[in-house]
């Protein structure tokens, strides 16, 4: 009895104790204050990791701050170990060549067909590409080339682990690739994990969008709003406007506007709130009811829901032209806009803020550092983007036309959240879309550096290198927001 009493009490002690190092490895990382003292944490704990679980966690970390070390460090433990299938999926996890990463994972499931995370980091690995607009050539190839065989080890994968989420998601893109979209949906429908259902709930919106399917919103839906009550991102009392909400935007991107105007005389509180506004007036001119439409444009632009230059310049209003009364509309509205201009001018400037810039985190193409010299005499604008980002790609090309003829601005594109490895690839691609402007490179943990969440993030840089002015999002007053920091940061030069 005593013996089995001190062996569960070793094994309860051996749990903590593992607890305890991914614990102590969290903690470290959480008061580091940059780069280097995260990997200085993660040097000083990783021996200490022993479980799959806990390298799984300082991989996750680790590649966020140097991919390369990490990767030759789990390679070398490989290396040493070489039949040992943890550590030989943990170095093919860490590999940055999604090719060489593919190709790998279907040879670890021949040589370990009952490893869960092979199947694991293949379904991942080939979600992935599918997904990468950008992925190279020889790659997408060997996809093509690969499809029955590809299907065939997912398949097997879930034999092994029925419904396993991560597997019927690689096999839903691989429909929806190939345009089955009845198999597709059936895939989705099948997912029942609520934290995978709302991470990629961006992708079900996706394909309703190319579809018009909804059977996979109103199944998968629910349960990404009960996991967002259940941490606390919404209050249950809020969760049916949450609800409606979404729903209409997934019957906007299905285009099923007889089915969104029935919804709205089922409930009509949802026509007076003002967000609804845009949907409402597309669903009208979906139907065709264009009085209707123009009718609450112009509600819109009294109210402020809509401005002068989203209306201006949006071609999903360009069916309005036809009636008389909207381009009496427009000149109203853009007298108006013109009107207001010093006041939304003061309200930007008051925007001011004196944030240091940490210019030199970032990087030229050839990993020399940017110099503060070249800047001199200059207002410099940072744009934060990445080739995954259509609206960075939209604003990038608003930004080329804007800043076309101003001798005294610096535009510099800084390039975020990508594959370090594929700087060239990226720079190739800048090179393709046309960009004029200088091309920058920044690290991982750039947005806790410079302070941002999202992309696209625009910035301006006064004369003693600080943050004068910042914005998130493409806009529709992009062109005049920077018109205004211009006109302030030239009269202190």
């Amino acid at each position: 009895m005593l013996k089995k009493a001190l062996s569960g009490f070793l094994l309860l002690c051996l749990a903590s104790l593992a607890f305890a190092g991914i614990a102590e490895l969290e903690s470290a990382l959480d008061l580091a204050q940059n780069a280097d003292q995260a990997m200085q944490a993660i040097v000083a704990h990783r021996d200490g990791l022993k479980t799959l679980d806990e390298l799984r966690s300082l991989q996750n970390y680790w590649l966020q701050i140097q991919p390369h070390s990490c990767q030759d460090w789990f390679h070398a433990k490989h290396r040493a170990q070489p039949q040992n299938p943890d550590l030989e999926y943990l170095w093919l996890r860490s590999l940055a060549d999604p090719g060489l990463q593919i190709s790998k994972a279907r040879q670890f499931i021949q040589k370990y067909p009952m490893f869960y995370w092979g199947y694991r980091l293949f379904a991942n690995s080939y979600s992935q590409i599918l997904l990468d607009p950008n992925a190279p050539q020889d790659l997408r190839k060997d996809i093509g080339s690969n499809l029955d065989a590809d299907r065939r080890i997912l398949e097997k994968g879930l034999n092994h682990w029925p419904g396993d989420d991560y597997i019927l998601l690689a096999l839903f893109h691989q429909y929806a690739a190939l345009g089955e979209d009845e198999l597709a949906e059936n895939q989705l429908l099948k997912l029942s994990d609520p934290e995978v259902i709302e991470t990629n709930f961006h992708h079900v919106f996706e394909f309703i969008e190319d579809t018009g399917r909804l059977q996979s919103f109103e199944k998968l839906f629910p349960a990404a709003v009960s996991l967002s009550i259940a941490k606390g991102e919404i209050a249950a009392s809020d969760s049916l406007a949450y609800y409606q909400f979404y729903w209409l935007e997934a019957l906007k991107k299905a285009r099923a506007w007889d089915r969104m105007k029935g919804y709205l005389e089922d409930w009509p509180e949802l026509k007076a709130r003002p967000e609804n506004l845009r949907t409402r007036i597309l669903m009208h001119l979906g139907l065709n009811e264009k009085e209707n439409a123009l009718s609450l444009l112009e509600q819109a632009l009294t109210s402020g829901a809509i401005i002068y230059p989203e209306a201006a310049s949006d071609e999903a209003y360009s069916g309005l032209q036809t009636l008389p009364d909207f381009a009496r509309l427009m000149i109203a509205a853009k007298e108006d806009w013109d009107a207001k201009r010093p006041l939304r001018r003061e309200k930007v400037l008051q925007e001011r803020t004196a944030i240091p810039a940490a210019l030199e985190t970032l990087k030229l193409l050839d990993g020399s550092s940017l110099d503060p010299q070249t800047l001199q005499g200059k207002v410099l604008i940072l744009d934060f983007w990445a080739r995954w980002c259509e609206p960075c790609l939209h604003s990038m090309a608003r930004l080329q036309h804007w800043s076309k003829d101003k001798n005294d601005l610096l535009l510099l594109s800084v390039n975020v959240w990508e594959n370090p490895l594929e700087k060239q690839e990226i720079a190739e691609f800048y090179q393709q879309q046309g960009f004029g402007s200088g091309l920058c490179f920044a690290e991982a943990d750039v947005s806790q550096t410079w302070g941002f969440g999202a992309i696209p993030w625009i910035c301006a840089i006064d004369k003693e290198g600080n943050i004068a002015f910042s914005l998130s999002g493409n806009t529709p007053v992009l062109e005049e927001t920077l018109d205004f920091w211009l006109e302030a940061l030239r009269e202190e030069l």
